[in-house]
């Protein structure tokens, strides 16, 4: 499995994460075990992609970055971004960041619409 494939998966689970979003406001209630379920693969999806791109980058990891990743992902994964590229290429990250987070936005936002549509 390489990075691409992770990412992929992320943005497969978002786009389920918003269909089953969609499903329980519609019907008005809230399973904690599908927010647990989906917070657990998030986070373990969020850190086998890190440790892809780590070694990628020859970058070495530390326990404490590990849990960062894992726990704090929305501060750790930007901290890591700039840590291990090289000058020149920071910013670039960041910006890739932030182009996944608008894909994943949206990716939810079109698994709740495919609910309206099929329901």
């Amino acid at each position: 499995m390489n990075k691409r494939h992770v990412l992929t998966l992320l943005v497969a689970l978002t786009l389920v994460f918003g269909v089953v979003d969609a499903r329980e406001m519609a019907l008005g209630v809230q399973s904690n075990g599908w927010a647990v379920l989906s917070t657990v693969l998030f986070s373990f999806l969020s850190f086998c992609w890190y440790r892809l791109d780590s070694d990628a980058h020859q970058y070495r990891r530390t326990a404490l970055l590990n849990v960062g990743i894992v726990m704090f992902a929305i501060l750790a994964v930007p901290y890591y971004l700039v840590r291990s590229r090289p000058a020149g290429q920071k910013g670039r990250a960041l910006l890739r960041l932030a182009g996944f987070c608008l894909v994943l936005v949206l990716s939810a936002g079109l698994g709740g619409v495919a609910y309206e549509l099929l329901a």
